[in-house]
């Protein structure tokens, strides 16, 4: 009897912890956005696509850069700085690369902060956006870190400015979609500084884009 008895309270306590696992709706867990790098969030490239971003499927190579998972592989997505660069779209310009995010099966996976320099890289320069499999989901917002502080757009084709602070700001007619997934203090030029000295706060940024995805 006693042996039981004991046997029925394991039972309980280990159905009880089971419960405490879930969401009020039976469900398992998801890792929260005020602790997001709890556990990498893989969202699909089906359901970015869903939510207004892109990617450019053309092949290019893969390149190894090293970072806050150790060494990793990305797209050489940085294409040409200057007319007829030729070193656009190649490993050169990202030779002396950094990042900050998760590497899955050897490649940048999640939301990451890539910062862009190379032997062939004019300007070095600073990108924010989601990767799957090592390839970049347009638009990404930049940065270069040289000169004034300043937030621009890289689209598939194209890249413009956003704010150069202290000359001009056009964020408000052509970076709002960054307002609205990050948040409206993304652009500012306290930012801006961060990028340049390491003390950009990508995990923040990364609970605002899982809340953006996940919103309804």
């Amino acid at each position: 009897m006693r042996s039981n008895l004991i046997f029925a309270m394991i039972v309980i306590i280990l159905v009880s912890l089971s419960l405490q696992a879930q969401d009020q709706n039976g469900t398992p867990p998801n890792p929260s956005s005020s602790n997001p790098d709890a556990v990498p969030v893989n969202i699909s490239k089906g359901v970015l696509v869903s939510r207004g971003f892109s990617f450019d499927d053309r092949k290019r190579p893969t390149c190894e850069i090293s970072g806050s998972e150790g060494t990793c592989h990305v797209e050489a997505f940085v294409y040409g700085e200057k007319t007829a660069d030729k070193a656009g779209n190649t490993c050169s310009k990202l030779d002396r690369s950094s990042y900050v995010g998760h590497c899955l099966n050897g490649k940048l996976d999640g939301l990451s902060l890539v910062i862009a320099d190379g032997s062939t890289k004019v300007v070095k320069e600073a990108f924010i956006s989601y990767f799957v499999d090592g390839r970049i989901a347009y638009p990404a917002l930049t940065s270069f870190l040289i000169g004034d502080l300043n937030f621009g757009v890289r689209e598939k084709v194209l890249n413009y400015g956003c704010v150069y602070f202290g000359k001009w700001d056009e964020s408000a007619k052509r970076c709002t979609r960054f307002r609205e997934i990050y948040g409206g203090d993304i652009l500012t030029e306290s930012n801006a500084q961060k990028l340049r000295d390491g003390s950009f706060n990508l995990s923040y940024y990364r609970g605002k884009f899982l809340e953006f995805v996940q919103r309804k």
